[in-house]
């Protein structure tokens, strides 16, 4: 009875062999199938490649504009404070300005870093006005890009602040030299002289100019209109639509201009064409 049961439970040697063979073709089968599946084909690689592609140049463009606007969020925060510090001495100078802008260092802007651009490859020892962008809008001989103009050491006017070495921004209101055929407009009066750049911002402030007219009658620019600092290192960054220059008098032609990143006079920061006469402003008839 013993053996009976013995023999019961183990299989004999017939059935492990048909077992065995069974599972071995199975592995087999399966490993086969798997041997044909290990590469991919040509097709899928393309659309692999062409899928890393796309993902690469989506990463690319994300980061460039993320450095953009971080570049002009930084810009922007330097001009806005120098528009607080300029209205306060102002309003402490007979509302006088400064005859350079490195004269609000140290006691109305205390950071020194406040004077250079992010965008700016030369880092605010050289023009204000990158080469690249002169080129791009046909501007060669402009007197802002005479040494004499920069707020920075190239330029040894007694009258700027020597400790400031550095400075990215264009300052409208300087005591560089300016002639008085710089204006175009109306007859000024007798008693209004104009000498230096300070001199020829002002006569705009007050009288306007010929590229600034209501209805064929000149007006004086709004202070909220009129940049007194500017920053020319962002033009790469998009395009603005402004009217366009004619012998200092503003057309009704209206193209895409490179930009600007201004400071008024008033404190407001806005974006603007490179020719500042020519900013399109809300409420702006085009005809």
């Amino acid at each position: 009875m013993a053996m009976d049961q013995t023999n019961k439970k183990r299989p004999s040697k017939k059935c492990i062999s048909v077992t065995h063979q069974r599972n071995h073709s199975t592995q087999s089968s399966c490993q086969d199938a798997v041997s044909r599946r290990a590469g991919f084909t040509l097709l899928e690689l393309l659309v692999v490649i062409v899928i890393l592609g796309i993902l690469s140049a989506s990463l690319v463009i994300s980061v460039q504009s993320s450095y953009k606007n971080a570049r002009q969020v930084n810009c922007k925060s330097n001009l806005r404070q120098f528009g607080v510090a300029l209205t306060i001495y102002r309003a402490e100078h007979d509302n006088r300005t400064p005859d350079w802008i490195s004269n609000l260092y140290p006691e109305y802007v205390d950071d020194r870093s406040m004077y250079v651009c992010t965008a700016d490859i030369n880092k605010g020892f050289d023009r204000p006005r990158p080469e690249d962008l002169i080129l791009l809008i046909n501007d060669k001989g402009n007197a802002a890009d005479q040494s004499s103009y920069w707020d920075n050491e190239k330029n040894g006017d007694s009258k700027r602040n020597q400790a400031i070495k550095a400075c990215s921004y264009f300052y409208e209101f300087s005591a560089a030299p300016a002639p008085k055929s710089w204006y175009n407009g109306e007859q000024l009066p007798s008693t209004v002289q104009i000498n230096t750049m300070s001199d020829f911002k002002h006569v705009q402030l007050r009288y306007g100019d010929q590229a600034n007219q209501v209805d064929g009658e000149q007006m004086p620019y709004s202070a909220s209109r009129i940049p007194i600092v500017r920053c020319f290192h962002h033009f790469r960054d998009m395009r603005v639509l402004g009217y366009q220059n004619s012998g200092g008098n503003k057309t009704k032609t209206v193209k895409k201009d490179y930009i600007t990143i201004n400071v008024a006079y008033a404190g407001n920061v806005f974006v603007g064409p490179t020719w500042w006469e020519g900013t399109i402003h809300p409420g702006d008839s085009r005809d």
